[in-house]
Parts: C-alpha cells; structure tokens; sequence
C-alpha cells in the first residue's frame, strides 16, 4: 500500500472512530446530532480513497501477455485497503455495542435510584434537592433512549458498509476479462491449500493450462478477438469442473486450476477432458470460426511443497506438454 493510500484510509478510520466518543458528549450537552449523516461522510472518504487508488493505477492489460509471476501491486493495494476498512468498520461495531449496553445499565440503575429516592421520606430542606436530582436523572435516562436509538441506527449502517466492503473486496479477487478468480486471488487459494493439506493431509491437484499458439489469434484476428476467445474458454473449462474447484486467471493465456481432495490420477483424467472439450468446441468471431488446444500441466500437491515448489512442478509439466507438441497432458512427478 502506498504512503498516501495508508494515510488516507487511517485518516479516515480515526474520524470515524471519533465520532462514537462525540456521540455521548453531544447528546448530553443537548446539542442536535446526525449521526447517519456523519457515518455517511465518513465511508464516502473511504470508498473515494478506493476510487481514486484505482483510477490512478489501473492499466490495460492486453490479452496474450503473460504476466510475470508476481502479485499485481494494484490489486494487492485495493486488497489490503479493503482489508484495512473492514477492520475500522468492525471496530466501530464493536465499540457501539458496548456504548448500547452501557446505556442500558445506566439506565437500569438510575432507575433503581430513582425509585428507592422516591420511596424514602426526605426532611423538607432536602425535598428541592430531591426533586432537581430526580429530574436530572429523568433528563439521563432520556438521553441514553436518545443515544440507544441513533446507535441502532448507526449499527444499521456499518452492517451495510461492510456488506459493501465485503462486495468490495470480492470485486478486486476478480479478474475482469474472464470473471474468473484473479492471480492475487489464487495465489491466496494456493496458500491456503498448502496449509490445510499439512494440517489434514487431503490431497489436492494444481494444473496449470496455457491456450495453444494464442499469439497467433492477437496477431490474425486483434486483441478485442483474443479476449472473446480467452472468455469463450473460462467457461467452457469452467462448465466441466466441480463446484467446488478453484479455477484462476493467471495471466495472459494461462489459466491455474485447484482440484480439491483430487489425487494426481483422478486430477490427470480431468485435465484430458478439459483437452478434448476445448478442442471439440467451436469459438465464433465476427468472420470466423476457430478451433482451439490446451496445454496442461499436473502437479499433487506432496507433504513437502510450499506454494513455490508446488507451482514450479506445475509450470515444468506444462512446460514439458507444449515442447511434446502441444493440445495434451503432463504429469508432474512428487519432487
């Protein structure tokens, strides 16, 4: 995350935190408040940090480059910055809560006092101070009913903002081309992977698949061409996988495909399939109709790989597939 990003998101988080400390002060100084107008403000400054951290950065990709193997440092900001907002929401939500409950117990005991005032028997030089007592202990209570109130609906709203968080850092997991998973995406997948395979020992499959001869599309037909061809192939991979496979854009032509609690052999049967649905399919342009190959890489994952090793077996046997002569399948062995 950049230094300007980073100040402005916290900038606006410790407003944002300010303002619950400002709401019990205003409400027993008598003073108007607007508390959904002032939250409002506050997550407009945020969403516009995301905007303009997005605009600045954002570049064309070009279909057919293939991106090095790194993490996209834009998405990677929007990512931590989604992150980051979520957690200030979470702690706003956290702190209203407890400022509801104390409210209530103030309330609760104030009302306690009040009625054991009422019932004692006041000498007459006391009965002024009594009944001053009482009213400003009516005039609290009164206010924390206020206070409760514009905190319900100030709950109201962080609950929407952080579903719109969460909206938010789904879109920038997503690569827009394909809709499919981004790189910044899988690479957290894979991550995870490796961690519940050590844990729980279940197998899972990676396969990397590049489209054959792709350049020759962008060259022949244009790069508008390409990318209905490279969306013409997400769903048609995606069409033959489970639910519950991960399938990414890795970048340019390559796509990345996790296969949950799939051994290498059941994992190698469905990378032929993939093969021989791309290949029987029929991609139609403006003035064409084209057929396309795959290329697949296959690796299981071993007790011994880390995110790194077990993408560099993937990408050998994929490697290993298009110097074979491309539109087939190769088989990583456990390293």
């Amino acid at each position: 995350m950049s230094i300007t990003t980073y100040f402005q998101v916290f900038g606006s988080g410790l407003v944002a935190g300010m303002l619950i400390l400002a709401i019990a002060r205003k409400i027993n100084s008598g003073e108007e408040i607007d508390i959904i107008g002032a939250f409002r403000k506050v997550f407009s400054l945020l969403s516009g940090t995301f905007r303009r951290s997005s605009a600045k950065n954002e570049k064309p990709e070009e279909a057919g480059d293939v991106l090095p193997h790194v993490v996209d440092p834009r998405e990677q900001n929007l990512y931590d910055s989604a992150q980051t907002v979520r957690s200030i929401l979470m702690l706003l939500a956290t702190h209203i809560q407890r400022t509801d409950k104390a409210a209530s117990d103030s309330s609760l005991v104030l009302r306690d006092v009040k009625s054991a005032m009422n019932t004692m028997d006041m000498p007459t030089d006391l009965n002024e101070a009594h009944s001053l007592l009482v009213k400003e202990i009516d005039r609290v209570i009164s206010s924390n009913a206020a206070l409760k109130g514009e905190l319900a609906k100030s709950q109201a709203v962080l609950t929407e903002q952080q579903h719109q968080i969460e909206d938010l850092r789904t879109a920038v997991r997503i690569d827009g081309l394909t809709q499919l998973a981004n790189r910044s995406y899988f690479d957290e997948k894979l991550n995870e992977m490796i961690v519940l395979h050590k844990r729980y020992g279940d197998p899972f499959t990676l396969m990397m698949i590049d489209l054959d001869n792709f350049k020759t599309i962008n060259d022949s037909y244009g790069h508008p061409a390409g990318d209905r061809i490279l969306k013409g192939v997400a769903l048609k991979i995606k069409a033959s996988l489970r639910g519950s496979d991960f399938l990414a854009r890795f970048g340019g032509d390559e796509y990345a495909l996790i296969l949950i609690k799939t051994d290498v052999a059941a994992a190698t049967e469905v990378a032929w399939k993939l093969c021989e649905e791309v290949r029987a399919s029929r991609f139609l342009l403006d003035d064409a109709t084209l057929t396309m190959t795959l290329s697949i890489g296959v690796a299981e994952a071993n007790a011994t790989d880390n995110d790194e090793t077990l993408l560099k077996r993937a990408d050998e046997a994929l490697y290993r597939a298009k110097a074979a002569g491309r539109n087939g399948v190769s088989i990583s062995g456990q390293g």
